[in-house]
């Protein structure tokens, strides 16, 4: 079906109370319900500990919206004003909740196939509608499917994603890979198992307060650990940032949107992964290793171990998310380009923005 340039009409909402209370919420829930795209980031409850916590810290102000097409498609924004201080001024950026803490940051889909929609229309008309709260619009990892025109589009990052679709266990997983990852893969595991017995242990809903304690005990130490020997830091090592990954290890982990997994040798912890889960979709997030254990690859066993489970499970994805990885490129992920969607603000600021970088970029 060619894509459709309707017209669309936003309705937009700038206040915490009113996205959480009343209506809208009630609209964001059906339209997830109903939604013909859709990802664990566009859950009001996991939206939510975000805001509440890295949210709060940076300022942001809400600027969602709910835009509906003339032929009845409906979208979520979930869309949010954050003030970027610079060396002469404040600039405040329209962005994605969760910013880069979320993998994606496509709108919510309902009533049509992204095909079906022009894309490039919608984000015109956007602009258009979205006025001049802000000086700055910049949305970093919108899907391929929602891609706007060559003036509102930018290059983003790469999003591979690892499809377990007829796969009934880690051997099919592995069958799709090169040869020598099938080896290491399953030397490894046959070398851990001379230690021990090689088990993985994923938190249920009744397991939260378990993994809470394990998370603060075992995987955010380890993790430090890692990160301390790198010339690289990690973005995560924050404190409003290690609140919310606190809140997806617990609240997160009751809910049923979050995967908290513990790999074992025996009785012992050597791996952990906090990540997503969400219509048959793992979000591979967060994990680390206990760096005593690094001759026995403990980060390549768990993906094993998590592969194993969404076999078992029924997942259909594996998201690596961003970063270009040689461990994720190991297990033969399918490439996924994402695009950015960018532009300046018509009002005088914006314009003199635009000005300003356009001069300093020359």
């Amino acid at each position: 079906m060619p894509a459709r340039a309707d017209s669309w009409t936003f309705e937009w909402q700038r206040s915490w109370s009113g996205i959480w209370n009343g209506s809208f919420a009630n609209r964001w829930r059906s339209l997830l319900d109903a939604a013909t795209w859709r990802h664990v980031y566009h859950r009001p409850e996991l939206v939510r500990r975000w805001v509440d916590t890295v949210g709060g810290a940076c300022g942001a102000e809400p600027h969602f919206g709910l835009a509906t097409s003339s032929s009845g498609v409906q979208l979520l924004l979930p869309w949010i004003v954050v003030p970027h201080g610079g060396r002469f001024i404040v600039r405040r950026k329209l962005e994605s909740a969760g910013r880069e803490l979320f993998g994606y940051h496509t709108p919510l889909l309902a009533g049509a196939a992204p095909s079906e929609i022009d894309w490039n229309h919608f984000w015109r008309e956007a602009l258009a509608s979205a006025g001049s709260a802000f000086d700055q619009a910049l949305f970093r990892l919108i899907e391929p499917e929602f891609s706007a025109g060559p003036d509102l589009q930018r290059r983003s990052e790469e999003c591979p994603t690892l499809s377990l679709e007829h796969c009934a266990d880690l051997d099919a997983v592995l069958a799709r890979c090169s040869s020598s990852h099938r080896v290491d893969v399953n030397r490894q595991l046959r070398r851990a198992r001379e230690r021990g017995e090689v088990t993985l242990w994923s938190a249920g809903p009744t397991d939260s307060a378990a993994a809470l304690d394990s998370f603060r005990r075992e995987l955010w130490p380890a993790y430090r650990t890692v990160w301390e020997t790198r010339p690289v830091k990690s973005t995560l090592i924050a404190t409003p940032v290690e609140a919310f990954l606190e809140f997806a290890a617990s609240a997160g982990v009751e809910e049923g949107w979050t995967n908290y997994s513990v790999l074992r040798i025996g009785s012992t912890p050597v791996a952990w992964h906090l990540g997503f889960v969400d219509a048959g979709r793992l979000y591979y997030w967060v994990p680390t290793y206990d760096v005593a254990w690094s001759n026995y690859s403990p980060g390549k066993l768990m993906l094993a171990e998590l592969a194993a489970l969404g076999c078992r499970s029924g997942w259909r994805e594996i998201h690596f998310l961003t970063g270009r990885h040689a461990y994720k490129s190991a297990w033969n992920p399918t490439p996924r380009s994402m695009t950015a969607v960018a532009w300046t603000s018509r009002s005088v600021r914006g314009r003199l923005m635009a000005w300003y970088d356009a001069r300093a970029l020359a």
